[in-house]
């Protein structure tokens, strides 16, 4: 019995996604839960897996193309079954925006189940009878898959770290790690042992991404030296009394989201030719990952406390390098906050992530000489700096907000007993 392979939706504002590479080919068999292909949303790529154990009898939608949600993608089946092409893409229907309706399509025909579960974890069924087969506890494992559904490697690589020595790794695994060895896969492999890969997936979309930024809006940018020592000791003041520690990338997207509010100006795009001011302020963190930079998005940050920021914030991080993002997590966002303080950076500018039109970037905090005013006295103290650096697109913002913007945050950094009066 055959059953159509189709795009699915990924995230609620999910339109349409690309088909970066097929795991299997055409007439090559497949088991049910195994990764069948990889699919491209914005800035992440998840894996398929086949629906259920068969061939690969037909693929309708070749790598690097993209289609809407519900396309038709390839048929999975039985050897030498025949299948009715036209049939079946014009036989997938959405209903009401999610749910499919079959009008023409083959009565063998049938679209991809729901996500099978173990209780109430998400686990593929290769990964369940892969976890049961060894006795392992699905509970203790946290999925990499689609909407953090548990893949037979997130067992592999549970068991890998639990019982080094005697993991009973998969041919599969065993190929594949005689096959890369130290120069990376046969496929990467160019003269003289230099790696290559290609250029696709999330690599590829920040790329095109930031230069289409870089080279279409007019950068400008503006840095300030900040004086963090009293931000310093209210981080310590809450690692003293609450079990959760606050991050100084936490204190200033909570204070960003209040500026924000003030000055108003610089939570815009330009979209089709308008300026748009967005009422809701939605913060985005650059978190770095192997791949690259993604761009997960706190929203409504204006309204929720720094413990709720600081909570979410880690969750975000988390599942960002756990691969577990679903696109309604980095959508939607105004405003981006880059920190790169943690790595030594000391100031950098940032690239604009379009169509937001600012972006602010955090160097380390670096202990040096400044002049303070004290009773009327010039004096020369050391004290813990940060440079902050605002990019704007000029062609939206003028350079008198941007500095108005920049000044405000930097004197409730350095002052913030204000906020609370607020």
């Amino acid at each position: 019995m055959a059953e159509v392979v189709i795009m699915p939706k990924l995230g609620l504002s999910m339109q349409k996604g690309k088909v970066v590479k097929w795991l299997r080919k055409e007439g090559e068999s497949v088991k049910k839960g195994e990764p069948l292909l990889e699919i491209e949303t914005e800035k992440i790529v998840n894996e398929v897996e086949s629906p259920i154990s068969g061939i690969l009898l037909k693929i309708y939608v070749k790598e690097g193309e993209t289609v809407p949600i519900l396309t038709p993608l390839g048929v999975i089946g039985e050897l030498g079954e025949k299948i009715d092409e036209e049939k079946e893409k014009i036989g997938i229907e959405a209903k009401e925006g999610e749910e499919l309706k079959n009008k023409s399509v083959d009565k063998k025909l049938k679209t991809i189940p729901p996500l099978e579960q173990t209780s109430e974890i998400k686990a593929s069924p290769v990964a369940v009878e892969y976890a049961k087969k060894l006795g392992v506890n699905l509970d203790s494992i946290k999925g990499t898959g689609p909407g953090g559904r548990i893949m037979k490697k997130d067992v592999e690589k549970y068991l890998e770290v639990t019982h080094p020595n005697n993991f009973p790794r998969s041919e599969e695994s065993k190929e594949k790690e005689l096959d890369e060895g130290v120069l990376g896969s046969a496929e990467g492999r160019g003269e003289e042992g230099e790696r290559r890969i290609p250029y696709t997936g999330i690599r590829k979309i920040i790329g095109d991404r930031l230069s289409q930024s870089k080279f279409t809006a007019p950068h400008i940018y503006f840095a300030n030296s900040i004086d963090m020592s009293k931000i310093l000791k209210l981080r310590d003041f809450f690692e003293e009394r609450f079990t959760s520690k606050i991050s100084i990338s936490e204190f200033i997207v909570f204070v960003v989201a209040r500026v924000l509010m003030e000055q108003p100006k610089i939570n815009c795009s330009l979209i089709d030719e308008e300026i748009v001011y967005h009422q809701d302020i939605n913060i985005g963190i650059a978190v770095a990952l192997e791949e690259g930079i993604i761009v997960p998005v706190i929203r409504n940050a204006d309204r929720k406390s720094l413990m709720t920021i600081s909570e979410e914030m880690k969750n975000l991080v988390r599942i960002s390098r756990e691969g577990r993002l679903m696109p309604d997590d980095y959508k939607g966002g105004t405003f981006t906050v880059s920190n790169l303080g943690m790595y030594g950076v000391e100031q950098f500018t940032s690239i604009i992530n379009p169509p937001e039109a600012a972006i602010l970037a955090v160097g380390s905090i670096k202990k040096m000489p400044m002049v303070v005013e004290e009773k009327e006295k010039e004096i020369l103290e050391v004290r813990p700096l940060a440079k902050l650096t605002l990019s704007v697109d000029h062609r939206v913002i003028d350079g008198k907000a941007a500095a108005d913007f920049l000044n405000q945050l930097k004197c409730y950094l350095e002052f913030p007993e204000l906020l609370v009066f607020k």
